[in-house]
C-alpha cells in the first residue's frame, strides 16, 4: 500500500510556489506593463522571492530521500527547465529564462544522486553547518565575490568568468541574460540543507506533526511543479486581457 503524503510539507510547499506566483505576477505587472510597484524594490520583495525559493529547494532537497526514482525526477525537471528557456526565448526574448529554478532542482538533484555516498559519510549536524554557511558565502558568487552577511571578503578571478558555458555554477559570462537565474552556487546547499536536516527528524516526529496540512496550501504543494508550468502563462492570459 502507498504510504499517506506528508501533508506539511506539501503544505510548506504550497506556499512556497504561492509566495513565487504572487512574485512573478508583480514582476509581470513592472516589466510588462511598466506599472509603478514601489514594493516590488523593497526588502520585503526580495525576502519573498529568496524566502520563497530557498523553501522550495529546500523542501526539494529533503523529499529527495523520499523519491523512489530521483535520477528520474531531476531529468524531468531538466527537460521542464529547457521548456521554459524555448518558450520564453519565442514568447519575450529580453524576458529569456535560462537555468531558472526548475532547472536548478533537476541538475541538483543529478548531481546529489552521484555524489550520495559522500553526502552519507557526512556527519549530519556537520553537513547542516556547512550548508548554510557555504549558501551565504557563495550568494555572491555570480556577482564575482564571497561574502558573509552583505560583508565583501573576496574578490573572485574575473578569468572564471570568461566562459559561456559556466553560468550552471554561477559563473555567468558578461553577456549571460536571464530574468529567473538560480545557479548551483549558492543554491544546491539548500538542497543539502534539507537533505540533512530531513535524516535528523525521526519516524515518531514525522508520524505526529507531518501528516497535518492546511489543505489549501497542500493541493497547491501536490501540485507544484504543473502550477510552476502554467503560472506564468495564467498570469499574462489574465493581466493581458485586463490591460490591452
Amino acid at each position: 500500500m502507498e504510504r499517506p503524503r506528508y501533508g506539511l510539507i506539501d503544505s510548506l510547499r504550497g506556499f512556497a510556489i504561492f509566495c513565487v506566483i504572487v512574485y512573478h505576477f508583480i514582476y509581470d505587472l513592472v516589466h510588462f506593463y511598466s506599472m509603478d510597484f514601489p514594493w516590488f524594490e523593497s526588502l520585503a520583495a526580495y525576502l519573498v522571492q529568496q524566502g520563497g525559493v530557498f523553501l522550495f529547494v529546500f523542501i526539494s532537497g529533503a523529499m529527495s530521500l523520499c523519491a523512489k526514482e530521483p535520477l528520474r525526477n531531476g531529468l524531468l525537471l531538466v527537460g521542464c527547465g529547457l521548456l521554459i528557456t524555448v518558450t520564453t526565448y519565442f514568447y519575450s526574448p529580453a524576458n529569456i529564462i535560462v537555468f531558472g529554478i526548475l532547472s536548478l532542482l533537476g541538475w541538483a538533484a543529478i548531481i546529489t544522486v552521484l555524489v550520495r555516498p559522500a553526502l552519507q559519510a557526512i556527519p549530519i549536524k556537520f553537513g547542516i553547518f556547512v550548508s548554510v554557511f557555504l549558501f551565504f558565502i557563495t550568494h555572491e558568487v555570480a556577482n564575482g565575490s564571497l561574502s558573509l552577511l552583505k560583508i565583501h571578503l573576496y574578490n573572485l578571478p574575473s578569468s572564471w568568468y570568461e566562459s559561456q558555458l559556466l553560468f550552471p555554477l554561477g559563473l555567468p559570462h558578461a553577456s549571460f541574460v536571464s530574468a529567473d537565474y538560480f545557479p548551483l552556487l549558492p543554491w544546491i546547499f539548500p538542497y543539502w540543507l534539507g537533505y540533512f536536516c530531513w535524516q535528523m527528524i525521526g519516524e515518531e516526529t514525522r508520524a505526529k506533526y507531518f501528516f497535518r496540512q492546511l489543505p489549501a496550501c497542500a493541493f497547491m504543494g501536490r501540485h507544484s511543479l504543473l502550477l510552476y508550468l502554467i503560472h506564468q502563462p495564467i498570469i499574462l492570459a489574465v493581466t493581458g486581457l485586463i490591460f490591452e
